[in-house]
């Protein structure tokens, strides 16, 4: 009965999630990586240290968030409830539909203490009761959840809601307290007084393998919360509200899923039936065909419609914030600017977790894809680096965009045309090619610079020679200084820059290799970079060329971080809520995370976390 109400909600039938094949693994590590020995209460507790490690990491490599082929994976199970109109679709799988069982064990089999691959399914409970723990101490995913989910759920947004003309005006007066949180703090203090007009549509959609025992776990919580409903008749459905007011909640059972959310949210979920769901949806059907094979989470947002629906109804808040005087946000914010849509995965292969984000291209322009020009002339001990191709049309495309915004907060038509009268005194952009940003570490030492290409060598040099210039006629009105070096046969020019009203003096040095111009945050990054040989280079490191390689080698953008040789860093700023913890045996079985941006249609961004 279960399949066929799904397929008449235009949903393929359910099926038996395949199991994956557990395959042996073998004793030996991966090259260059050696056993270590842990100390070890109790292989469930390895299990959840480790997989909070990844998804710790995992979740940080994505805040950045665009080469997708092939058939899409499994149908999702809830998007036939899911409102057709919904801005936003997120579903989890911790059923770990088709191969994703098998290839996550896989995955985690690279950490230490957790090759026992017949540890897995009890390892993966602990993981999820310890994040069902977060939401409340007392929920336990295997006792709560497992029993009666069939192992997807999802978050559809339908509407973002509204807010009062009061809170608007509020906001418009509204600053960022410089004791605040940062903008978060800010944020706090103007949205936490917002009374909404709108309620949002909003909600969670659990598919069923069991409706009764759902039926008995919500009237469960609903009676240790001491909350009460009053039931009412709905689109052939019994809908509970709990509550009352704009926000007041629902929730309501049919034979295949829980609908759990806001009382619009939950009737536009029952309403699917008469009036088509996300599954329907052009748009929605598009972006889940720019996704391939099996995955661990999905999401679809609906670019424009999110952006229309956002400056409607939270333009004023933001603005607020951000100190722009007035209540409504810049006209020339046009969500038209936004692609259509944009749809992401989460998935697990045997060596790595892969994160793949697709939207159409929306411009006109076509940088094209290539491999790394610059990667061979940096350190071998760099361990950060970001790069763009075609800087010089990306930087001059920029300026055009935000020319034609108007004016922003803390930036004016005047802060345009500064920057644009200062490019043009080394004649402007369009001879930079490729460009880096990069942070090299050398042992507990952090330098780095920019890296940029020139037309040539002899362009690059000439532009050196230009800056220096440059410095030194400004010099009495700057407080700039400049003088020359010569390396290795190379010149190199140093500026010194005068203390600021809240930094010391710095230098600056800069230098041209070839076709290269390099700036260092000292002179001895300059000087690295003259040194390097393609032998000794980023571009010769395995860990490097084997993420790059899994992300996608040929791009228009690409990013590197070194998990390794950053491990004290990461693990004092990610992950010191969980000390007393050895986190090292972990992240060094974590290879460098990298990302890469590929041209195309769509465009997209891919993601990747080793393991080794």
């Amino acid at each position: 009965m279960d399949e066929m109400n799904h397929v008449e909600q235009g949903e393929q039938p359910h099926a038996a999630a395949p199991q994956g094949t557990v395959v042996a693994m073998g004793d030996g590590w991966a090259a260059g990586v050696h056993p270590v020995a842990i100390a070890a209460p109790s292989r469930r507790f390895r299990w959840a240290v480790a997989g909070a490690i990844v998804v710790i990491v995992a979740l940080a490599s994505t805040a950045g968030a665009f080469v997708l082929s092939g058939a899409a994976g499994a149908r999702s199970l809830t998007a036939s409830f899911a409102p057709r109109s919904s801005i936003f679709f997120m579903e989890l799988r911790t059923d770990l539909p088709g191969d994703q069982r098998a290839k996550l064990a896989g995955f985690m089999s690279h950490f230490p203490g957790l090759k026992d691959r017949t540890q897995f399914d009890s390892g993966l409970d602990g993981l999820l009761n310890m994040l069902t723990a977060k939401i409340s101490p007392d929920l336990q995913y295997t006792s709560a959840f497992k029993p009666w989910a069939e192992g997807e759920v999802s978050i559809a947004v339908g509407d973002l809601g509204g807010v009062d003309a009061a809170a608007a005006s509020a906001c418009s007066k509204a600053s960022i307290d410089p004791n605040s949180q940062g903008v978060l703090g800010g944020l706090e203090g103007v949205l936490g007084g917002l009374s909404f007009t709108k309620a949002p549509s909003a909600v969670a959609i659990f598919a069923l393998k069991d409706r009764s025992g759902a039926e008995a776990w919500v009237t469960g919580e609903l009676s240790r919360q001491k909350l009460t409903t009053t039931a009412q008749d709905y689109a052939g459905s019994k809908l509970y509200t709990i509550g009352s007011g704009v926000m007041q909640g629902a929730y309501a059972l049919t034979d295949q899923d829980l609908l759990l959310g806001t009382v619009v949210g939950v009737k536009a979920a029952l309403d699917t039936r008469t009036n088509g769901s996300l599954a329907d949806d052009p748009d929605y059907q598009a972006a889940m065909n720019s996704l391939s094979g099996d995955n661990l989470a999905r999401f679809y947002v609906a670019g424009q419609t999110l952006a229309r629906q956002g400056l409607d109804a939270y333009g004023p808040v933001m603005c607020g914030v951000m100190g722009v005087k007035g209540a409504t946000p810049p006209p020339a914010l046009d969500a038209k600017a936004m692609p259509a849509w944009i749809a992401g995965s989460v998935r697990a292969e045997s060596d790595r977790i892969v994160v793949d984000v697709a939207m159409p291209r929306t411009g006109t322009t076509n940088p094209g894809n290539h491999v790394s020009r610059i990667a061979a002339s940096l350190p071998g001990n760099t361990v950060g680096v970001v790069e763009v191709h075609s800087l010089g049309s990306v930087v001059d495309r920029g300026l055009g965009a935000l020319e034609s915004m108007g004016p922003l907060p803390g930036l004016d038509a005047t802060s345009i045309d500064s920057v644009k009268s200062a490019i043009s005194l080394v004649g402007g952009i369009d001879w930079i090619g490729d460009g880096a940003a990069v942070v090299t570490k050398d042992g507990s030492a952090f330098d780095g610079g920019i890296v940029a290409e020139a037309t040539d060598a002899a362009t690059a040099r000439s532009k050196v020679e230009m800056i220096g210039n440059l410095v030194a006629l400004s010099g009495v009105a700057t407080g700039l200084k400049a003088h020359g070096e010569t390396y290795q046969g190379h010149s190199i020019t140093v500026v010194s820059v005068p203390a600021g009203a809240h930094n010391g003096p710095l230098q600056l040095a800069i230098g041209a290799k070839d076709n290269l111009i390099v700036v260092g945050y000292t002179d001895a990054f300059v000087k690295e970079v003259l040194d390097t040989t393609p032998a000794s280079s980023l571009a010769s490191q395995a860990d490097y060329s084997t993420a790059i390689g899994a992300s996608g080698s040929a791009n228009e953008a690409s990013v590197y971080v070194n998990v390794p040789a950053l491990e004290d860093q990461i693990g004092s700023a990610i992950l010191s809520s969980y000390k007393p913890l050895d986190y090292k045996p972990y992240l060094d079985h974590v290879g460098g995370i990298a990302g890469s941006v590929a041209d195309g249609n769509p465009v997209v961004l891919r993601i990747v976390v080793p393991a080794r």
